[in-house]
């Protein structure tokens, strides 16, 4: 079986995005005779790539002249398969490449599969393994047509490195496009400042427990003071009480700090799978039988505002006392 691997140099995720495929290949049943990085990218040409956990057989270098119009990116896919045909395509967990995995599959008569975490090729058909049902079970479906185009399930924060390209194995391609003609004009808008949410030890997460935006602006306060970055569960965010750039879950970010702890969030697996690989949780809510509760290394019923000002008061403490022990240390060296 022959595989692309298909990256945008230009996106700023571009380190994970290549994470989350080497951690598909990890777990991935079938063996490939040929694997390939189709690397796409807007105006100069690349000289490092990230790092693939399996060898390459070769690295094409497609020029995208429109970056943002996922429209560019097929006609140039399709022609490319029309001058090099593989059997399988992995995309990214992003949007754009959910939508090329489902629309190239659709021009190119195969067939798709989103958030994809393993596949294995049984005779004539590919079987793939995927969450379903909020990410609370795990589905096997069979495709039977090729080419199969798949996106990889998101994975945590673990950006690859990048290194430099071999160059016996370049290849740049060189293919016609044109901006569709339905498209008049288009308005890039940046994404949000990035959250440090990726790679700290301590995260925060809220929920819509808290109740009010009130109340959430007190933990925000209590986050920085016990030096934590704050996220949210998408009741929050929904509720505009966490910028949406915070959010936790598998839409949003999927964390893996060594403390997370997660106040008045009811733990539905759309949300468990955000911080279900935490090094230890601590969960608070009103509710015994939340969810929550099923994953956390411990639990603590009780009012999440009330239990979180008493452990600031107890970190503030603390902190105090080694301020104080400092000093007169300090002041005895010097005496």
């Amino acid at each position: 079986m022959k595989a692309a691997l298909v990256l945008s140099f230009d996106s700023n995720s571009l380190q994970q995005q290549a994470h989350e495929i080497n951690a598909m290949l990890n777990h991935t049943g079938t063996q490939f005779s040929n694997v390939e990085l189709w690397l796409f990218y807007k105006d100069r040409k690349p000289e490092f790539s990230p790092e693939i956990f399996c060898p390459l057989s070769g690295i094409k270098l497609i020029q995208v002249e429109y970056v943002h119009l996922p429209e560019s990116y097929l006609d140039l896919l399709v022609a490319l398969m029309g001058q090099c045909p593989m059997d399988l395509l992995l995309f990214t967990s992003d949007g754009l490449g959910q939508e090329l995995a489902t629309r190239l599959a659709y021009r190119l008569n195969g067939s798709s599969a989103l958030k994809v975490e393993d596949c294995r090729l049984i005779r004539d058909t590919l079987e793939v393994i995927k969450p379903v049902y909020g990410n609370n079970l795990s589905a096997r479906f069979v495709l039977k047509s090729s080419p199969y185009c798949l996106s990889v399930a998101k994975q945590p924060f673990h950006p690859v490195k990048m290194i430099l390209m071999e160059l016996l194995k370049i290849k740049t391609i060189l293919l016609n496009q044109t901006q569709p003609w339905w498209v008049k004009e288009h308005l890039t808008i940046l994404d949000p400042p990035k959250t440090g949410l990726s790679n700290t030890d301590l995260v925060l997460v809220v929920g819509q427990g808290a109740g009010n935006k009130k109340t959430v602006d007190v933990l925000k306060g209590i986050a920085d003071t016990i030096g934590a970055e704050i996220g949210g569960s998408r009741p929050a965010v929904m509720n505009a009480w966490i910028d949406i750039n915070r959010l936790i879950g598998a839409s949003g970010l999927i964390i893996s700090p060594k403390l997370c702890i997660a106040a008045g969030v009811s733990g539905t697996g759309v949300f468990s799978v955000g911080i279900k690989n935490s090094r230890f949780i601590v969960a608070i809510n009103i509710d015994s039988k939340a969810p929550i509760f099923q994953i956390a290394d411990v639990g603590i019923v009780g009012d999440l505002a009330t239990i979180l000002l008493e452990l600031e008061k107890v970190i503030l403490t603390d902190k105090n006392k080694k301020q104080v022990h400092h000093i007169v240390e300090s002041r005895i060296e010097t005496q």
